[in-house]
């Protein structure tokens, strides 16, 4: 096909998407979690964020404190949230707390005197810029240069995929750690090492998309320490600064940061499950999930002498990222944004693919928007607890398995 085709298919499917998520998606959403259940306002997940900013840096309040965790919890639900988790049937309520390190107030610290109104209108555009900005870096990365309209193609069809959607639909902040990654490996490329460290310790703000990458980085940093050094340097020094700060602002604040995590893993359980725990169970799920860590970490230091600018180098990079959605609790389809870097990895491959890997990866691809264009051609009851509205979403707990596979596939052919 032609660019211009490819760019003209990029605009159609984000207004495919677009209108799928106003016509049928959010009026369903605001039926069942509104209308039908606990929830009064659907505040997004920015929202406790910027109560605990605020809460923190105007009034000196603990934003892990039952005080703005009710402050929070009364913009969802107009009371706060009391729950009894050994009473049986009991309904479990998402608290909806402050459950972030404390460090990323820092961040969110130039919106708390944006009205909060405001500050949801504006976040999906600040947030799609990032994503767009991230795949420009991954394509620098790869050294890839389609032509600007299959670049502008790709943006959109990433912009309007269904786990792009979801975070920019939610305004979730964890949309920003992508484009700190990508931006830490660009200037890792480019030997500006301490600058990349302290842009990985700024992504721990959501420590479980980071710390398998970081830990890759780490083990090549080691790889050569005389020359690489100033990565672990920046790396330390930048996460130093921001816990030692966080420290002035809210003494002890681990300790309430830990807290919150027990407490999130009892109100949001599958928010701490990853997908081979939810495929394969805890246990069996838990076991896979080691077996294939200490597998990973054998290979990064086996191939941590790499240079930066190897196709080895990003290729154990993108090994990371794949086993970071596989293996922690990062379940909830937004964070399959880290998939990017294999997933443009094996777009630039595509001839190297079997035929049965295009087909498949095709078939992942188009679902979500046939999904949408058929609900949008018969729509659904909207005011139904049937989860139909969320066809287009039913086939994403695959990406993580076939994205690891086409990749295998992929190399499988070139050896």
């Amino acid at each position: 096909m032609k660019a211009w085709a490819w760019l003209l298919l990029g605009i159609a499917a984000c207004a495919i998407s677009w209108t799928y998520m106003h016509r049928v998606l959010l009026p369903w959403e605001h039926y069942v979690n509104v209308e039908r259940g606990h929830v009064k306002h659907e505040m997004g997940d920015l929202y406790p964020r910027w109560v605990g900013t605020r809460a923190l840096l105007l009034r000196g309040l603990n934003p892990y404190g039952p005080e703005v965790s009710a402050a929070i919890q009364f913009g969802f639900y107009d009371r706060p949230i009391e729950q009894t988790y050994d009473k049986p049937g009991f309904d479990i309520i998402d608290e909806q707390r402050f459950a972030y390190p404390v460090y990323v107030v820092f961040l969110l610290a130039p919106a708390m005197h944006i009205d909060f109104v405001d500050l949801q209108a504006w976040a999906p555009l600040f947030f799609g810029v990032l994503i767009a900005a991230a795949i420009w870096l991954w394509l620098r990365v790869l050294d890839w240069r389609p032509p600007p309209m299959i670049a502008h193609a790709l943006m959109l069809f990433v912009l309007c995929s269904p786990q792009v959607a979801q975070g920019l639909r939610l305004r979730q902040i964890g949309l920003l750690v992508p484009f700190l990654l990508a931006l830490a490996i660009w200037c890792i490329m480019r030997q500006r090492l301490f600058v990349a460290g302290a842009l990985l310790a700024v992504a721990t703000i959501k420590p479980q998309m980071v710390v398998l990458t970081a830990t890759w980085l780490l083990v090549w940093t080691v790889g050569n320490w005389r020359k690489r050094w100033t990565l672990a340097a920046g790396f330390l020094a930048a996460l130093g600064l921001l816990v030692g700060a966080g420290e002035l602002l809210l003494p002890g604040w681990p300790r309430y940061f830990v807290d919150g995590l027990q407490a999130y893993s009892k109100y949001f359980p599958q928010g701490a499950k990853s997908v081979l725990s939810v495929i394969l169970g805890s246990w069996i799920g838990g076991g896979l999930s080691a077996l294939l860590i200490i597998a990973l970490l054998a290979y990064a230091w086996r191939e941590r002498t790499v240079d930066a600018s190897s196709p080895e180098f990003v290729h154990v990079l993108s090994l990371f990222f794949m086993a970071t959605t596989l293996v922690l609790p990062l379940l909830t389809p937004y964070n399959q944004i880290l998939l990017l870097l294999p997933v443009l990895m094996i777009l630039r491959d595509w001839r190297t693919l079997p035929r049965w890997g295009r087909i498949a990866f095709v078939a992942l691809i188009v679902w979500p928007f046939v999904a949408s264009i058929a609900l949008l051609l018969r729509p659904p009851n909207l005011v139904s607890m049937s989860r139909t509205p969320l066809l287009p979403s039913l086939l994403l707990i695959l990406v993580p398995f076939l994205v690891p596979l086409l990749m295998f596939t992929r190399l499988q052919r070139e050896a």
